[in-house]
C-alpha cells in the first residue's frame, strides 16, 4: 500500500520523539525527515526505525507537534512585552509606595504621576532600546493589510469618479444628440408645414 500524508506525519512524529529523546543527532534526525517525506510505501519507512523505537505504521487523527528552536525563541520573543511589563510593575510600585507613605505626608498621591509619565516615556516618547519597538511579524503583516486595503480603497474611488466621468461624457452626449435629433425633427415638420401652406 502506498502511504498517506497522515502517515508520513505519524513517522515523522515518532521520529522527533526519538530525537527529543536523545536517541538520534540532528543530521540523523534530518537526513530521516527527508527519507520520510520521500517515502511512498510501507516497506521504505522500515529501514529508518530498524535502531529506534519502531514506528507501529498506523495514522492517528492527531499526530504530535514539533518545534525547533527557532520557533520557540520566536514565540518567545513575541510573547515578551517589556514595555507593558515595565509599566506594570510601576503601577503595582506606585500603589504600594503611595500606600506606605499616604499615612506620613499627604502629598504622596502625587506619586500617582509615575504611572502617565511611565507610560508617555515607554509609548509616545519610546525611551529605551531600539530592540523594545522592532514590530513584530504579526504587526509588519497587520500594517501590510491596511495599507493594501487603504490602496484597494483608492482604486475603487479612482475607478468609481472615472465611471462617473464616462457616465456623464455619455450622458452629455446623448442630450446632444437628442438636441439635434428634435432639431431634424422640428424642421422637418416645418418644411412639411411649409409645403402644406403652399
Amino acid at each position: 500500500m502506498r502511504l498517506s500524508d497522515a502517515e508520513r506525519s505519524a513517522a515523522m512524529s515518532t521520529l522527533g520523539r526519538a530525537f527529543a529523546e536523545g536517541r538520534l543527532s540532528i543530521d540523523q534526525y534530518d537526513e530521516r525527515c527527508q527519507k520520510i517525506a520521500q517515502a511512498e510505501f510501507q516497506r521504505d519507512l522500515d529501514p529508518l526505525f530498524s535502531d529506534i523505537p519502531r514506528f507501529s505504521g498506523q495514522a492517528t487523527g492527531q499526530v504530535d507537534k514539533l518545534y525547533s528552536a527557532q520557533e520557540i525563541e520566536a514565540a518567545y520573543r513575541e510573547g515578551r512585552n517589556i514595555r507593558l511589563g515595565l509599566l506594570g510593575l510601576s503601577t503595582i510600585g506606585t500603589a504600594v509606595a503611595s500606600g506606605l507613605l499616604l499615612t506620613v505626608t499627604p502629598a504622596a498621591g502625587l506619586l500617582w504621576l509615575i504611572i502617565p509619565t511611565v507610560w508617555i516615556m515607554l509609548y509616545i516618547m519610546k525611551v529605551g532600546p531600539k530592540s523594545w519597538y522592532v514590530p513584530s511579524a504579526r504587526a509588519v503583516d497587520k500594517q501590510r493589510l491596511r495599507e493594501l486595503r487603504t490602496t484597494e480603497q483608492l482604486r475603487a474611488v479612482e475607478l468609481r469618479l472615472a465611471n462617473q466621468e464616462q457616465l456623464e461624457a455619455l450622458r452629455a452626449e446623448r442630450r446632444a444628440q437628442t438636441a439635434e435629433l428634435t432639431n431634424k425633427a422640428m424642421g422637418f415638420v416645418n418644411k412639411a408645414l411649409e409645403r402644406g401652406k403652399k
